[in-house]
């Protein structure tokens, strides 16, 4: 299925680390050489043994949970898709529970066949979760801390903040692709691709309060959810809105219910309490999985909104493709970059171009062709003239993996939580694919690495649409949902 191939991962670094190797004493040097005959020294006896100045090599130990002398235990997060299958939900063939777990597998190969880390290899372990049963959390973090030892959890997207909660509640790292609450990123356990939630919300709002026309003391509507991480992103936008002089509304719905139905009802009578209080603009901070009775009950009335960056996949590149076509025309201001700005496809980066490179090579035998750009995860479509578009490459996999590997490689002979903590906040500019414009920072205080946001609109066409004149489909890359980028990047507060 897979084809287990060295990735080059000092091309993959190369962005991220500046060693400033030179330099030494000034007291070492003299602006002319000295014209003094060497002093007389006695003449070494032959007991004299040269001294030993190198000192011994540190002996590698079970230095944490999960780190042995010769391994370390990290466990990979991936959502149990053949349980979603099993209650009748249709999910590509080529999407399977075994294939989210091979693209972070596939990294470990290349780290493990080039001699490991500091002389160990890395032990990548699957723990997965049911997307449609919330008490799967549960068993998730169970296997995490109680049945097995592992150092670290890592996990691109979806991990929700329940299960986040309860590891970071019994101490284990967690390096995570997605959204985060500002708490979370406190804990000094905790790395992030993405803005803490709440930045993001008030970038959000800052950016349509500067354009609009609306007038000043207008009510504005935010939609939220109770969660940790929404619904402080929730009241991070309605003080921004109030600090920009506009009058907030704001409705937060049961997210933790775990009753579908109940949670897209909410959502649809959050369209009726804004419209009763005569709101202008409504932004929307909730996951697309609760989207659609609110953006199905907001295109009946009319009522416009932006969406907030605030949930698991809210403006990414996947989360666009999920987009309804009632929430066509809706933008978001978002950290993700996105394959095109409606009228030419963006070109990789030397980085992303590496992380293409090395899916294809694990996966293009597995889909049967090589990935483009924009195409959602998993997915082979056929266009209207038969042309096939295969799944976009693994973005947030790639971008973590190799900040994994170089803040382990920092963290000592002898890593710790704290000591890898301690080295990726060093690690200072970091590559990143799809996400920022490129690059990122991890620095002491910032444990998330995208430094910049951009407005996207949400676009889309169907099986029927024909390409434009670019190749593009109503200014998507494939024929189907996407956001399109209408803004420069600009530095996240």
């Amino acid at each position: 299925m897979k084809s287990k191939t060295r990735l080059a991962w000092a091309a993959l670094a190369s962005a991220s680390l500046i060693i400033a190797a030179c330099g030494g004493d000034d007291s070492s040097s003299s602006d002319s050489p000295s014209t003094e005959a060497p002093a007389e020294t006695d003449a070494p006896s032959e007991t004299d043994a040269p001294a030993d100045t190198e000192a011994p090599a540190e002996e590698r130990t079970a230095s944490d949970v999960g780190v042995t002398a010769d391994t370390i235990t990290i466990a990979a997060a991936v959502a149990d898709l053949e349980a979603v299958r099993a209650v009748g939900i249709s999910i590509p063939d080529t999407l399977t529970t075994e294939h989210l777990f091979d693209r972070y597998q596939v990294f470990v190969d290349d780290i493990n066949e080039a001699g490991g880390i500091n002389g160990r290899t890395i032990n990548l372990i699957q723990i997965t979760w049911n997307p449609i049963d919330q008490s799967s959390f549960d068993t998730l973090c169970a296997e995490a801390t109680i049945d097995n030892e592992v150092f670290m959890m890592i996990n691109g997207t979806g991990l929700s903040s329940i299960a986040r909660k309860c590891l970071l509640d019994a101490g284990v790292a967690i390096m995570y692709g997605d959204v985060m609450g500002s708490d979370e990123l406190a804990t000094g356990l905790t790395l992030s691709l993405a803005p803490p939630s709440p930045d993001l919300a008030v970038a959000a709002v800052n950016a349509w309060a500067a354009s609009t026309d609306a007038a000043p003391g207008s009510s504005v509507g935010v939609l939220s959810n109770n969660s940790p991480a929404l619904a402080d992103a929730g009241k991070a936008a309605e003080a921004a809105l109030t600090d920009a002089g506009f009058t907030p509304v704001l409705v937060e719905i049961n997210s933790q219910s775990g009753d579908n139905a109940a949670i897209n009802q909410e959502g649809a009578d959050a369209v009726g309490v804004f419209q009763a209080e005569g709101v202008v603009q409504v932004f929307v901070g909730i996951p697309f999985t609760e989207f659609t009775g609110f953006s199905t009950a907001a295109a009946a009335a009319g009522l416009p909104y932006s969406i907030m960056d605030t949930s698991s996949s809210g403006c990414s590149a996947y989360g666009a493709t999920q987009v309804k076509p009632e929430a066509y025309g809706s933008e978001c201001v978002t950290y993700s970059d996105h394959a095109t700005d409606g009228t030419s496809l963006r070109e990789d980066t030397e980085f992303e171009a590496a992380c293409r490179a090395n899916f294809d090579e694990n996966f293009e035998a597995y889909y049967g062709g090589k990935s483009m750009p924009g195409v959602p995860a998993g997915r082979i479509i056929e266009d209207v003239n038969g042309k096939v578009f295969i799944s976009d490459y693994v973005y947030m996999e790639c971008s973590l993996m190799n900040i994994m590997k170089l803040a382990l490689e920092a963290a000592g002979v002898n890593p710790t939580r704290a000591s890898f903590m301690e080295a990726a906040l060093g690690l200072g500019e970091v590559p990143l694919a799809n996400i920022g414009g490129g690059t990122g920072t991890l620095a002491p205080g910032k444990p998330y690495a995208a430094n910049a946001v951009h407005t996207v609109r949400m676009v889309g066409a169907d099986a029927t649409t024909a390409p434009d004149a670019n190749g593009l489909y109503n200014g998507c890359s494939y024929p189907g949902a996407c956001a399109i980028v209408v803004s420069d990047w600009s530095p996240i507060r």
